[in-house]
Order: C-alpha cells, then structure tokens, then sequence
C-alpha cells in the first residue's frame, strides 16, 4: 500500500460511498489523513450531493438530561448503520446536540439537520456524522402584521446542485428571506422576496423536503363552510428553486374528496415529490416531477389504501393532533406510513423508480403487509418529543466550511469587547514591572520588581 500514491488513494475514496469511506479511516494512518482533510470531504461532497441514491430515515427525540435540553439522532434502520451491527450499536445515537432549548428540527437537506428557533428567529446546521455545528445569524424582523402567534413561520435548508449552495430559508404567508452559507457573490446577509400565500398557511408541522435543488412543502387552505381561520383541505404545494429564489405553486392532486378534511405529508420518493394525502377512510400517494419548469406538472397516483374502521375514529377525532410521516426504506424497498403510535409498511419493491402515469381509476386499493404498534411514552416524560424524519444522506462535510465571515451582529459586540478585555489583561500583565518612588528604601523595591531583580 506505501508504493501507491497518495492522489490515487484519494480518486478511490472519492468514488466511494460516505459509510465507506467513514470506515476507510480505521484501515491506516494514510486513509485517515486523506479523510481528514477538509479539501477531501469538500471535494467528496460535490461528487455524492448529486446523487440519486435512496435517503435513510432519522428518528430525532428530544428530552431533558440535568435540565438541559437535549436533542439525539438515531437510524431508523439498523442497516443504515452497518449491516453486521450489534444490538447494542443499532441502539446508540448518531449523535446528541446540547443545548437545544426553544429549537426544533426544521427539516433534513443530505448530511445536514437543520434546527431553528422560531422565538428567536435563529438555525442552527448540524452534521451527524462529525458532530460538528453551525449557528447561522439571526434572521430579520418580520413587518408587523405577521409577528405575532398567528402567522405561522418555517424554516428550511435548501441546497442547488448546479453550484453546490447551500440557502436556508424562513417562509411566512406573505415573505422569504433567504440566506446564503458561506462566502460568496450571494453571501450578504439575508435577503427578502414576496410570498403570496395568503390566505393559505403553511402547514409548520410538516418539514419541508430537498429535491433535485427544489424546496417542496405543503400548505392547508380554508375550510369549507367554517371559519376562515380553520383550515382542512390541501392547499398549494409550494416548490422553491433554490439556486434562483424563485417560488411557485402547484395544485394539489384531485384526491376525489375536495369537501372533506384531510391530512397531508410531503417526502421524497426515488427522485420525485411524493404527496401523502390521509382522508377519512383512504390513504393516498401521490407523485410529480418537479426537476422541469413547467407549471402544469401532472399528478400520478401510485398507491392507495383503505382505512380500517378503527382508525377512521381516531382521524375523526384527533386529526390535527395525531403526527404523520411517510418515507420509503432504501433497504428493503418499503413503503412506510406512520400515523400517531402506528406504523403501517407495504412492500412496493423498485418499481417506482420509473412511474408509469396513472389514473385514479385504474389503481387497486391496497392492504398494508404489516402494522407496528409503537410503545407509547409514559406521563413522566412530559418533556419527551420524537419524529421520524426523511430525507438524510450521510456526508464527512463539516458545517463549520461556511462559517467564514458569518457572525451575528449581537456576538460582534461581544467578541469586540472580550477581546478588548483580554488585550487590556493580558498587556498590563505583560509590562515589567517598575520601581514605585518610596522612602521605604530599595528593599520595598525589591519585593515589587521581583520580576526583573538583576536591574536594581
């Protein structure tokens, strides 16, 4: 292995998977100088960013440990791990953020987790894999007819494959400010561009998704007949490409129930958007393209599955508090819906990597092949909050590549005056000390310039 250069050590790890090349760094002391290396991981990064590979699910719960809030990841798949993993190590957390007080997960953009604070209008980047994290500033002030309890805010982290950018985003009914990681000819600071969704909402519960350098999430609109601030049916999936800023929206499916209540969940499903629509007794998958700019893309319909009598009570009755995910499972080709405590799971195998167009009429209402009953939290652990989030490919880069020249103007002040003070300290400490005129003689003096005796 010594008489192999080094860059051909490096165009092997290049092409190798992050997992791989994860464990390459236990092989010598060479691989993990070569991993190590930000360029390396830069480099790895833009070469996998792009690919088309199957996204693994993340369990993230947050709880208090000494008063502190916590916030762990876990795979979801112990396959995600290491095919040949332990009990034991399919358990451990990736990783545990500190710290985590009034943040919550935002959504998943490749290696990255975003958390943002809506209270205090700040994000924070973390990557699983070094445990590295990434305070991004402050984001501005909204007008003030929408900073206020009502208006619902979301935060998302985009990334655009063209140029390797990575934007967080915070959306309200009405604006966008974006921000720009790293330096750059678009890093100067947040930026504001007009959102008109009004008078649908953004749905804060459900984390937005990254597809082929779109932003894609979902919105609810007015309900029919009731109040106008009550909301229950589908709105408007609003995609933004992130390369551009530019927003748009797209209709949202004819699911055959357009005066019904209905539950909706976005994830990404082998390349495309897939549209998660739960109604009182159907669960229903739909898919679009959204790598083309066309605004009259065509909905598909994959899947659909009927709802057992139990469950149709409980929709009624805790539909907008009951939590709803969907992602498929890479590793086994799965089709996976969770609803509250519940995980249902169908086999879909790879067929859908290549979707067929489809009409609503023509597709077989399917049975799930397996239910999973999750254990439900005891009372004592109020504080306990977990989700299932889609959407992560691992990656070695580390968030602290784009915290060149990004500082908050508040820490500005601060780090200004710390140094200061520690620049006064350390200077006064630094002098030699000199003799004070006294009568008291040279032995006075002697006892104060201990420091340099040899000048008295």
């Amino acid at each position: 292995m010594e008489t192999i250069p080094v860059e051909l050590w490096q165009e092997i790890l290049l092409r190798a998977s992050t997992k791989d090349v994860a464990r390459s760094c236990c092989v010598s002391t060479q691989w993990r100088d070569i991993v190590r290396d930000p360029s390396f991981r830069k480099l790895h990064h833009d070469r996998h960013a792009t690919a088309h590979d199957v996204p693994d699910a993340l369990l993230v719960a947050t709880y208090n440990i000494d008063s502190q809030r916590v916030a762990s990841v876990f795979p979801v798949e112990p396959a995600a791990v290491s095919p040949t993993s332990s009990t034991r190590t399919a358990t451990a957390p990736i990783c545990r953020v500190n710290h985590m007080e009034g943040y919550r997960i935002a959504n998943i953009c490749n290696g990255f987790l975003c958390f943002a604070s809506h209270s205090t209008a700040k994000a924070i980047v973390h990557n699983p894999v070094t445990g590295e994290r990434l305070e991004v500033p402050r984001a501005p002030r909204l007008p003030p007819d929408q900073d206020n309890a009502r208006s619902p805010v979301t935060f998302a982290l985009g990334f655009s494959p063209n140029n390797c950018v990575y934007k967080l985003f915070r959306f309200t009914n009405r604006t966008m400010d974006v921000y720009t990681l790293g330096r750059g000819a678009e890093s100067t600071g947040w930026r504001r561009h007009a959102l008109p969704l009004h008078p649908r909402n953004l749905v804060e519960s459900k984390p937005a998704v990254v597809i082929g350098g779109k932003i894609c999430m979902a919105t609810i609109g007015p309900a029919p007949y009731r109040h106008p601030a009550d909301n229950g049916t589908p709105g408007p999936v609003l995609v933004v490409d992130v390369a551009h800023e530019e927003p748009c929206t797209y209709s949202p499916p004819d699911y055959g129930l357009p005066w019904a209540d209905a539950a909706v969940s976005v994830f990404e499903l082998h390349g495309r958007l897939c549209l998660a629509i739960r109604t009182e007794r159907m669960i229903q998958f739909w898919t679009m393209p959204v790598e083309e700019d066309d605004d009259d893309q065509p909905w598909q319909l994959l899947y659909k599955f009927k709802v057992v009598d139990d469950e149709i009570i409980r929709f009624n009755q805790f539909q907008r508090l009951v939590p709803m995910s969907a992602w498929l499972d890479g590793h086994t080709n799965t089709l996976c819906y969770r609803e509250g405590n519940n995980v249902y799971r169908k086999y879909v195998g790879t067929t859908t990597a290549t979707v067929r167009r489809f009409s609503s009429t023509k597709v077989v209402i399917m049975s799930w092949d397996s239910k999973i009953c999750l254990p439900v939290a005891s009372s004592s652990l109020s504080s306990f909050q977990w989700d299932i989030y889609a959407g992560y490919r691992p990656t070695l880069l580390s968030p602290l590549t784009f915290a060149s020249g990004q500082h908050e103007e508040d820490d500005n002040k601060c780090d200004l005056f710390i140094r200061s003070l520690l620049r006064t300290l350390r200077s006064q400490k630094s002098q030699k000390c000199r003799p004070s005129p006294t009568s008291a003689g040279c032995t006075n003096a002697k006892r104060i310039c201990c420091i340099n005796p040899r000048g008295f």
